[in-house]
């Protein structure tokens, strides 16, 4: 069988294209690692970039540090945070004994929760002008680091740099639990977020998996008040990113090609993709409409697996829906100098897009569209 599936996936010929050198459709940044997902920071033309260190079964087994950055719309420029440890506040936010790890991060799905506020002197006057970042953080034991994170306009006298500052934490349930995604509920840190696969199922039993589309994972629902719960009916293959607009909860199933659609304690399914021929990765909310992209197909993405490869140029999606999940936009991109896309975001007549496995982030001009 896996032979059936690799001599398949000879049949893509994708151009190998590890130049950052934009064909013409796209513009390009260069000079990152794996920008797999952006949240937007309020009061701010910005972006947060995570920064991923990737999947270690695409490059030999080995685990590579990422970071997490910041992109001013309106400059391109990237510049990197860094982080100071609020350790012991009174902001409630996270496990009690959830202590900081202080060394490298790991950094995969995030989220920012804009009207966050919290009672509490452990920063200063303007916590009340403050967003809660939360990001997935793959240590040995996988966890949900929470950050503040500001607006320019607020200035620190004794800070210069583009700075997070962490107020919490919380450890996955398990040591073998791989998150993928996350999304910030309210503003008291509670939180959704996807169990993309477990850990110690290993390589080849994952791909067997996904291929035949079996369950690999589901949403955890966690709360301070509770713990962590298995969101009901929320199984499926290989869960990858997740958003919420209102009480509603979306969650893409990659390899299941579809998004599942949560509320009132049902689930309904939208197919975007037939079997192999791709399914959505991140999902993404601005200005109320749900953002959903990803790869045009499922063998093909085989390649990427060369750890060699600086990018993987498979051909891909972005769809923008509004409230009723009706498909307002869609855009479908081949043989340029991009791919293996993740996450998009719509800025005036832009449209950004990340990557899991790329040293750039790509730009189409939709303006006349």
């Amino acid at each position: 069988m896996l032979a059936a599936i690799f001599l398949a996936a000879c049949s893509y010929n994708y151009s190998n294209i590890d130049e950052c050198r934009s064909l013409g459709t796209l513009d390009l940044i260069c000079g990152l690692q794996n920008p797999e997902d952006f949240a937007k920071i309020p009061e701010e033309e910005s972006l947060i970039i995570s920064q991923f260190p990737g999947l270690p079964e695409l490059n030999n087994g080995i685990t590579l540090s990422g970071k997490l950055s910041k992109l001013s719309l309106l400059s391109n420029k990237v510049t990197d945070y860094e982080i100071s440890y609020l350790e012991n506040n009174d902001l409630g936010i996270g496990e009690e004994d959830c202590l900081p790890s202080k060394g490298p991060i790991y950094p995969h799905g995030i989220d920012i929760y804009e009207e966050f506020s919290a009672d509490g002197n452990a920063l200063s006057p303007f916590i009340k002008e403050s967003s809660l970042l939360a990001v997935v953080n793959h240590l040995e034991i996988s966890r949900i680091e929470f950050f503040l994170v500001f607006p320019e306009y607020v200035e620190f006298s004794d800070i210069s740099k583009p700075t997070l500052f962490w107020i919490g934490c919380v450890k996955a349930p398990e040591k073998k639990t791989y998150f993928n995604d996350v999304v910030i509920a309210n503003e008291k840190g509670d939180f959704f977020v996807t169990h993309q696969y477990d850990k110690d199922l290993g390589f080849n039993k994952l791909l067997i998996k996904n291929l035949t589309q079996q369950e690999t994972g589901h949403v955890y629902q966690w709360s301070r008040d509770y713990g962590y719960k298995i969101l009901n009916n929320s199984g499926g293959s290989w869960p990858n990113g997740i958003e919420m607009i209102g009480d509603r909860l979306f969650v893409s199933y990659r390899m299941n090609g579809s998004i599942g659609i949560f509320e009132n304690g049902e689930r309904q399914n939208l197919k975007l993709r037939n079997y192999l021929h791709g399914g959505p990765d991140n999902l993404l909310v601005v200005d109320g409409f749900l953002w959903a992209i990803g790869q045009n197909t499922d063998l093909g993405a085989i390649e990427c697996i060369d750890p060699e490869l600086i990018q993987c140029p498979t051909p891909f999606f972005a769809m923008k829906f509004d409230s009723d999940m009706e498909i307002l936009e869609e855009y479908n991109l081949a043989n340029v100098s991009y791919g293996a896309a993740s996450v998009a975001y719509p800025y005036a007549d832009l449209i950004y897009f990340g990557s899991y496995k790329s040293d750039r982030i790509a730009i189409l001009n939709v303006g006349n569209d």
